[in-house]
């Protein structure tokens, strides 16, 4: 391939180059993944060396006005991930320093190579534009036998035989490419608009013809449905405040209706579907125990959804008549995870043949399926596999192609891909710093989609016992923080955004990262170790650390869920994720794990929890029978043998994130969320009703924990925003 004679320069500075025609980085030779507005801002910095670049440069170039999310946190995610691609640092940094709330400066010496086209500058590889790539395409098929060596004159028949397969099959897979890029959307011609400002957005739906956006506001522990008009950003409620929990939210055909699944008030494992005015009224329940939302036939006539049966893993594809009646089961996938929060639900294709969605499938290695479903038969197969998390799949208009989210553990937000259909080529399509939710709805012509983004901000915090008046934060920036303990040697261990475990002194300075253990989580202290559950490549292992990070060891591998350790009895306990869910024990120095009891219910909801004398054990559960019920209950039960001694229900619309007990082993403290406000309650196992411990009256709690001599309370007290968003030019 020949380059241009003329081009846009090299820029070099330490042992980067960047390519501004191909907008390429690479170190010393190996093109990095940085990409989207980092790369850009980067570009803007190494154009001017040693100027101050605004931050107000920076927003009208990058992010134009009414585009977009919060310009002050999106820019600094950026900048943070450009400097991770650089190796840089903000406290000593070697290529971009910060000019505190003005804007920032590229401080390295910068070479500008000329044009690539100068025989004296080196030439970087330039990939082929979409036009050149399929001109080319016949050109090599054609062009392949001679670079094949000269048959020999006794095997000519078998050489041609072998020509002719070659060029089938490299001329299919042209074809093939050819195909998928003819059905490729640009993200350069995506627009992202954020059409809600109120950051508490969970749910969104867009109507069919791209006028209305219904959505679901976060009240706490209550929820609103409310619809907006895109033009005008002028609201409407459509069902006031109220306990239980909205899973999907769906446009009938014509617009005029909303369907919602939503949770029962006092059981949010268990749901039912609603169909409601799109401008407001009566609601009018359709069908009772349905755990995903719902999509139409292409016709109207038909609904399908997902309803899911905890105690036999198995997650059941139904149809419906859209006025409720008529349930058949249409397929069912076995070894299917069940998340009591719901599901995103599946899709119906555009010519009524097929339906689509997707699973967690929690067999010898956990992974994510999008599975294709034959409405004809029911016969199902696997179209798209992947280890991390996949949201709702939404088929575009042609039938050809489907839109739907997975997380990139790479990056800790999910992006938006592309899949062929019926081929199942997966193809990522958005390369921004937002994080899209597992939800997803589109137009009925497919050229716009309405999603959610979100961010999260949550710090450590430090109390003098229970004195909320004398707190005072401890860390500060990214990433988010999202469990805290002390360890015995007086040292802070915390668990971030970012998949790591960080240390750091008890008021927050000299932090550094903890071990190199990735994806952890279920982290508990346990005297002189640490333990925790860590997932790599779809399966997650059990592992013991000492204090200062070092000499992993498994001691455990499956689909686990939970860690608590006892240093008085030298036992880690852990639950398994699929059913029939058990509790189980393996030595802290190592040996063959026992299981102890199964569980009650159908579901851990909690973590496991281990009493400080050792002798007890406490997790909530959730019962499937259904009919609902109080949501989750919590079980006291013994350590050495797990029989039950004590049972209490807790409040079914609250989310418990851990228990923990108190000094003594007779209480239980855990979290509550009241009128938007989190508190420490405590529960004595004596049968007394609860008491709260803490007054604060503003912000959320999303863990804590104590100091071994109950001096200190640490909490992780933060926000979590999310806003409805409008993805234009998808076709």
């Amino acid at each position: 391939m020949s380059l241009p004679a003329e081009s846009q320069p090299l820029i070099r500075f330490g042992e980067f180059q960047l390519d501004l025609e191909t907008a390429e980085l690479r170190r010393n030779g190996d093109r990095s993944s940085l990409q989207g507005q980092p790369l850009q801002i980067l570009t803007m910095l190494v154009e001017s060396p040693g100027r101050m670049v605004t931050r107000e440069e920076l927003k009208k170039k990058l992010w134009p006005s009414d585009t977009f999310v919060d310009f002050d946190q999106s820019l600094n995610r950026a900048v943070n991930r450009l400097r991770e691609a650089l190796g840089d640092s903000a406290e000593n940094p070697r290529f971009v320093e910060t000019l505190p709330r003005r804007g920032y400066r590229f401080i390295a010496p910068v070479a500008k190579d000329g044009s690539k086209g100068d025989a004296q500058s080196p030439q970087v590889y330039q990939w082929p534009s979409l036009s050149e790539a399929r001109s080319r395409d016949l050109e090599l098929v054609t062009a392949l036998p001679t670079f094949l060596p000269t048959p020999k004159p006794r095997r000519n028949r078998m050489f041609f035989a072998a020509i002719v397969l070659i060029f089938l099959a490299v001329g299919g897979f042209l074809l093939r490419q050819r195909l998928v890029r003819k059905r490729s959307i640009s993200f350069e011609n995506l627009e992202i608009t954020k059409v809600t400002d109120n950051g508490k957005v969970s749910n969104v739906a867009i109507a069919p013809d791209g006028h209305y956006v219904a959505y679901v506001m976060l009240l706490g522990d209550k929820q609103e449905l409310r619809l907006r008009q895109v033009a005008t950003r002028s609201d409407v409620q459509v069902l006031p405040p109220d306990l239980g929990n909205f899973v999907g939210l769906t446009f009938s055909p014509d617009g005029n209706y909303i369907y919602f699944v939503r949770s029962d008030r006092n059981d949010l494992s268990f749901r039912y579907l609603y169909s409601v005015p799109a401008l407001g009224g009566t609601p009018r329940k359709l069908i009772t125990d349905v755990d995903s939302g719902i999509a139409f036939s292409p016709d109207g006539g038909q609904i399908t959804y997902e309803h899911w049966v905890p105690p036999r893993n198995e997650a059941e594809l139904k149809i419906a008549n859209s006025d409720g009646t008529g349930e058949r089961v249409l397929a069912v996938v076995h070894d299917s995870s069940f998340t009591s929060l719901g599901g995103p639900g599946p899709s119906w294709s555009p010519n009524g043949r097929t339906i689509v969605f997707s699973k967690l499938l929690v067999g010898k290695v956990r992974r994510w399926v999008i599975y294709a479903v034959s409405v004809a038969d029911g016969t199902t197969r696997e179209l798209y596999s992947s280890s991390e998390g996949i949201g709702k799949p939404v088929w575009l208009p042609r039938g050809d192609m489907l839109l739907f989210p997975r997380y990139e553990s790479s990056l800790r937000r999910s992006q938006l891909w592309t899949l062929t259909f019926p081929e199942g080529m997966a193809r990522r399509l958005t390369h921004d710093i937002s994080d899209y939710s597992e939800d997803l709805s589109l137009t009925h012509d497919g050229a716009i989609a309405a999603s959610t983004v979100g961010t999260v901000e949550s710090q450590i915090w430090v109390f003098p016992s229970l004195d909320s008046a004398r707190g005072r934060q401890i860390t500060s920036g990214e990433p988010p923080m999202f469990w805290v303990n002390e360890t015995i040697e007086r040292k802070v261990l915390a668990s971030g955004g970012d998949g790591r475990l960080w240390t750091m002194d008890l008021d927050g300075t000299n932090r550094s990262p903890f071990g190199t253990v990735v994806e952890a989580g279920w982290v508990s202290t346990c005297g002189r170790f640490v333990v925790l559950i860590s997932e790599e490549s779809g399966s997650t292992s059990l592992q013991r650390l000492n204090l200062d990070g070092t000499h992993p060891a498994v001691l455990a591998r499956g689909n686990l869920w939970s860690t608590a350790c006892s240093e008085q009895n030298g036992f880690v306990y852990y639950a398994n994720t699929e059913q029939p869910q058990k509790i189980w024990r393996v030595p802290i120095e190592g040996g063959s794990p026992v299981e102890l009891t199964s569980i009650l219910g159908d579901s851990v909801m909690s973590g496991i929890t281990v009493s400080p004398d050792g002798n007890l054990l406490a997790y909530t559960y959730s019962t499937y029978s259904g009919v609902p019920v109080p949501s989750e209950h919590m079980a006291v039960i013994q350590a050495r043998d797990g029989k039950t001694l004590r049972l209490f229900d807790v409040p079914g619309n609250t989310w418990f994130p851990g228990l923990y007990w108190t000094p003594d082993s007779k209480a239980m403290q855990y979290l509550l969320v009241h009128d938007q406000v989190s508190n420490i309650w405590e529960q004595s196992l004596n049968g007394r009703a609860p008491r709260q411990l803490t007054n604060f009256s503003s912000g959320q709690i999303f863990d804590f924990s104590w100091s071994a001599n109950r001096k200190r309370l640490y909490l992780i007290r933060g926000n979590g925003t999310s806003d409805a968003v409008l993805l234009t030019g998808l076709h």
